[in-house]
């Protein structure tokens, strides 16, 4: 293990235990700190990139050409960088060596780092773009009280793991403000949905918010009284200075400071309302009265709770219906999403009959199993696995886009 300090290191190698940030919780004996990050670089096999996202170029720099053919860097990083606006995907692809990209993978969900020290169970989320790399790793670090699932949707997990940290520091000041249930629920709900509405806008799958990496992870960090990113907001909330409780963190980082500038940028860049996001960036950095912003976002102008664009986008226009478009303009996490290559034996006639039965009657898909579609040589039971994917409420919209994209 690499670590800056040599307190961190000293007291791994003597006492087997991490005294300055996971006390109380014994490491293996034959875990090593050192200091040396080269030493540390070269020889392994499986490297765990656990650096807060703003220091990552700072701390891999000149470090990144050590890496070898054979080694897998995984990242455990959640944020994105205040300087550039990258991810840490984007960040890593522009450190590493070019013929290392391909064996970049990260690691995202609802983990408590104390939780799993303390081996109690936990499930995380292992992207990558190649399949076979996040099921390389997905194998290395999975055991009975660890379960990892994986993922190819990078993009994704990424910005779902970044933007929950805002989302939780605001869960905080909610409940530092002696706001109650209703509160964080909506808080978390609303959220979800602009983060969802961020991530899809630069190219995320919106399932993948529902998952661990997205929704697991929000709720975790939300509620939970080990999240430092809520203990922030917390804090904010009963009248403390941010500058103050960053100082009595003894060097532990809560991302979510420096990501709600990222996001502020980046929404505006992307022509994407964000307002709850917006609302914890003006209390935590222009110093807003947070009851006087809640207020603000409360009385804004009443809206449908999923923007009719979304529908009026899928079905009105089929071939000539961008999915990635319509959802970057609405984005809620019911939008119906589907694979964008057709399962073998899916044929766009069977599509074509899922659209018809969905017309007449939506519910006889859903409710029937799909036994009209048995008729296609079992075709449309994989049809209706496209639909239920989606959500009961989408299935003509699903359908339709299905048949659309893989027409093409």
């Amino acid at each position: 293990m690499w670590a800056r300090g040599s307190d961190t290191v000293d007291a791994v190698n003597r006492l087997h235990e991490n005294t300055v940030y996971l006390p109380g919780y014994p490491c293996p004996p034959s875990l090593r700190a050192s200091s040396d990050l080269g030493a540390v670089i070269t020889g392994s096999e499986l490297l765990l990139m656990v650096v807060p996202t703003q220091y990552i170029v700072t701390t891999l720099g000149e470090a990144a050409k050590l890496l070898q053919p054979h080694q897998v860097m995984v990242s455990c990083s959640k944020g994105i960088s205040l300087a550039s606006l990258e991810t840490v995907e984007e960040l890593l692809e522009r450190l590493v060596p070019p013929e290392f990209r391909s064996r970049l993978a990260y690691l995202s969900g609802p983990s408590f780092a104390a939780e799993v020290a303390g081996g109690q169970p936990t499930a995380v989320t292992v992207a990558a773009k190649d399949d076979q790399l996040a099921a390389r790793v997905q194998a290395l670090l999975s055991n009975p009280r660890f379960r990892c699932y994986r993922s190819t949707d990078v993009i994704g997990v990424e910005l779902a793991g970044a933007l929950k940290n805002v989302l939780a520091i605001a869960c905080g000041i909610s409940d530092g403000l002696g706001f109650g249930n209703n509160a964080r629920a909506a808080l978390i709900t609303r959220g979800l949905y602009e983060i969802t509405k961020l991530a899809v806008a630069r190219g995320a799958n919106p399932l993948t918010m529902s998952g661990l990496a997205g929704m697991g992870d929000l709720v975790l960090t939300c509620t939970g009284d080990l999240s430092r990113n809520r203990t922030v907001g917390l804090r904010l909330g009963r009248g403390e200075r941010l500058q103050d409780i960053q100082a009595s963190m003894g060097g532990a980082v809560a991302e979510g400071v420096p990501t709600a500038v990222a996001i502020r940028t980046l929404a505006r860049k992307l022509g994407v309302e964000c307002p709850i996001m917006q609302g914890i960036h003006r209390v935590i950095h222009e110093g807003a009265n947070a009851q006087e912003v809640v207020t603000e976002v409360m009385s804004r102008e009443l809206k449908p709770e999923v923007a009719p664009d979304i529908i009026k986008g899928v079905i009105a226009n089929g071939s000539n219906t961008n999915l990635m478009e319509v959802l970057a303009a609405a984005g809620p996490p019911q939008t119906p999403a589907v694979a964008e290559a057709p399962p073998p034996a899916l044929k766009a006639t069977a599509l074509e009959g899922a659209a018809a039965t969905a017309a007449r009657n939506p519910r006889s898909i859903l409710c029937d199993g799909g036994r009209s579609g048995e008729r296609e040589d079992g075709a449309m039971r994989t049809a209706t696995v496209a639909v239920l994917a989606a959500g009961a409420g989408a299935a003509l919209g699903a359908a339709v886009v299905a048949v659309s994209r893989w027409r093409r």
